[in-house]
């Protein structure tokens, strides 16, 4: 009987030893994949605490081989909890891990729905969502908030004359100019067909006009496309719109309609140029 008991009890203990061991793979797997410092600290602390308990483990087992003519129901208490917890501590660290990867599926998921498939800025709907609430947080607070509307010239005759493939690269080498010229702080969406628009929290109509200068200058002066076939270089300018948020300009519709006012002049007054506001 005696050694049936010493028997179950290694058991009990090989197996919780083995799922301690396991339970280490998902938990080293979450310290390299997160990025909180402060979370990889403490599942690196979990991962140091089980090695402990591994050593626990491998002293008790040796100690029932030494002394297996006393064990007794309290060894055999043990070796179970040691069991238990070393099960749990392998459910925990499959179900962190299994979470973790939700949560990055679900965050991808999210980052997709507002995400403008060519040019990767954000869509129509995120702009729509993050004016109102910039608009609301700009009338708050007292704080500037200005709108910038970017049109590229002649687009339909790059697309006639180069074909769509040109005419996309030409969208996409005008986002990164304009996420390589903007704040973070800024907010940069495609509003539709080859109009990108920029908010501008914090920022007045003077200051709007300066980025949206730099971003005009930035262009005319970068080759925007190369033919495949011909290796011609193609290049673009833009017209923009400035428009801020005043005693006149209250809303997000006022502010969206002013700026879209000023785009037009930009382009009807010989393009390639900025156009401000007067409200």
């Amino acid at each position: 009987m005696n050694n049936v008991m010493i028997c179950l009890e290694l058991t009990l203990l090989a197996v919780g030893a083995f799922f301690l061991i396991r339970s280490l793979r998902p938990i080293n797997q979450l310290i390299l994949d997160l990025t909180d410092q402060k979370l990889i600290r403490q599942w690196k602390t979990l991962s140091i605490l089980i090695l402990s308990f591994l050593i626990g483990y491998l002293v008790l087992g040796y100690d029932l081989w030494v002394h297996k003519d006393t064990s007794s129901f309290i060894s055999l208490m043990i070796a179970l909890v040691l069991f238990l917890g070393g099960t749990f501590a392998f459910l925990i660290g499959q179900l962190a891990l299994h979470t973790a990867n939700d949560m990055k599926h679900l965050a991808l998921l999210r980052q997709e729905s507002i995400t403008d498939g060519l040019t990767r800025l954000k869509n129509r709907r995120y702009f729509d969502q993050r004016l109102s609430e910039e608009v609301a947080l700009s009338k708050r607070y007292k704080l500037p908030l200005s709108l910038i509307l970017v049109d590229v010239d002649y687009f339909k005759k790059i697309n006639d004359v180069y074909g769509h493939t040109v005419g996309d690269e030409v969208l996409k080498n005008l986002s990164n100019i304009i996420m390589e010229t903007v704040r973070d702080s800024d907010i940069v969406a495609r509003y539709g067909g080859e109009e990108i628009v920029i908010i501008t929290p914090n920022t007045d109509k003077k200051e709007a006009s300066l980025l949206a200068e730099r971003l005009r200058d930035k262009v005319e002066k970068t080759v925007m496309a190369t033919v495949e076939t011909t290796q011609e270089v193609v290049q673009a300018t833009i017209s923009l719109g400035v428009c801020a948020l005043s005693h006149v300009i209250l809303d997000k519709e006022a502010l969206l309609e002013e700026t879209d006012q000023a785009l037009y002049l930009a382009k009807k007054y010989g393009r390639n140029r900025v156009s401000i506001s007067s409200w």
